[in-house]
């Protein structure tokens, strides 16, 4: 199902609101799940909407939850989201270390108690559209284990994300956004909602085999997610320890461990002010050098051009602005299920009736 993105973020703000969100929690959440599919980044774009809305039902997700600071310096704190909508939640946090950054020039701020927040880099970029340098990362909570140890063959720890966001001096910032696994457990059921295969190298089965079919990630016997860096994955898995530990560990959550039972993210976000060493300029300056020389290189055989972090996503939401968001058969029809419970009519938001039956879902 193809759809244009304004039309989807009403139709998911009506069946937000409908399950219980307030206005303001719905119309955030749709609109991070849409530019997430704008960007290109699929695996945290509408494909979790009918999941959010399973987890309001199961009281999972506490609509309207208040935000509270637990503990507070002048440079950090703890921030318990009391298990709401975790877009909101992740944005309160990093507005209040870029806050505290522009005071005391860096700034540590931790999540608990928060549901999926999404895409880190949302978050990460609202520091350097403020000119500084913005750090986030995220666990889950102590919960989600889907990735193998290196050497290993369990599942045993989560994606965990890392996002570094910086003024670069050309459009866009420069945004690192990415999962420490070789592929986020969303682009997964995005391939397998599709029926999909994967490429080699991403999972394995429950034997340690390696595999291109998602069904052995999410079917019994259930295989793993590799880490990211393929026979150098020892840095992704090191990487991942670390996320756990800064996102689990500081916020006061939990690292990943076996008796772990709610999901959502503990999360850690850092902010530097950049003007306490250097002037924004000059930093900008030196970071447009850095692009130009690194750009300069040629280009092997099938690249046509050498893209900056940050540059293929805004391509192709300018791409899917003027096309539309193509939404798999599974994730549509749940769509639809839901919004007919709620009586709404899906064609007076650009969409067609599904007539598959949605399955029950095969996810985490």
């Amino acid at each position: 199902m193809r759809i244009i993105a304004k039309d989807l973020e009403k139709l998911l703000i009506k069946l937000f609101q409908g399950y219980g969100a307030g206005a303001a929690e719905a119309r955030e959440i749709s609109a991070h799940l849409v530019m997430s599919n704008l960007r290109g980044n699929d695996s945290h774009g509408v494909l979790r909407a009918p999941w959010y809305i399973e987890k309001i039902k199961k009281k999972e997700i506490v609509p309207g939850s208040r935000i509270t600071v637990e503990r507070e310096t002048a440079s950090s704190a703890v921030v318990n989201g009391h298990w709401g909508f975790g877009q909101p939640i992740a944005r309160y946090a990093m507005e209040l270390a870029i806050k505290k950054a522009r005071s005391q020039v860096v700034s540590c701020v931790t999540v608990k108690n928060c549901n999926h927040v999404g895409r880190v880099g949302a978050y990460t970029s609202l520091a350097s559209a403020k000119g500084m340098v913005g750090i986030g990362m995220a666990n889950l909570h102590g919960t989600s284990h889907v990735v193998a140890p290196f050497g290993g063959i369990d599942r045993k720890l989560p994606t965990n994300p890392v996002s570094i966001a910086l003024p670069s001096g050309y459009d866009p910032n420069f945004l690192l956004d990415m999962s420490s696994c070789m592929v986020s457990e969303g682009t997964l059921k995005f391939k397998f909602n599709r029926k999909e295969r994967v490429p080699k190298g991403w999972i394995i089965d429950n034997e340690g085999k390696s595999t291109t079919d998602p069904k052995d990630f999410y079917l019994e016997p259930r295989g793993a997610i590799l880490p990211l860096g393929g026979i150098s994955g020892h840095k992704g898995f090191a990487l991942s320890l670390a996320i756990d530990a800064l996102s689990g560990a500081l916020s006061g959550a939990q690292c990943s461990n076996r008796q772990a039972k709610r999901h959502g993210n503990a999360c850690c976000f850092i902010v530097i002010k950049i003007a306490a060493f250097t002037s924004l300029r000059a930093f900008k300056k030196n970071v447009g050098k850095l692009r130009q020389h690194v750009k300069s290189s040629r280009c092997a055989q099938g690249t046509e051009d050498i893209l900056m972090p940050g540059e293929p996503e805004k391509r192709r939401t300018v791409r899917m602005m003027k096309e539309g968001i193509d939404i798999d058969d599974m994730t549509w029809s749940q769509i639809c299920e839901n919004a007919d419970a709620l009586g709404l009519d899906i064609s007076s938001f650009g969409g067609k009736r599904s007539s598959r039956k949605p399955r029950a879902d095969a996810g985490l």
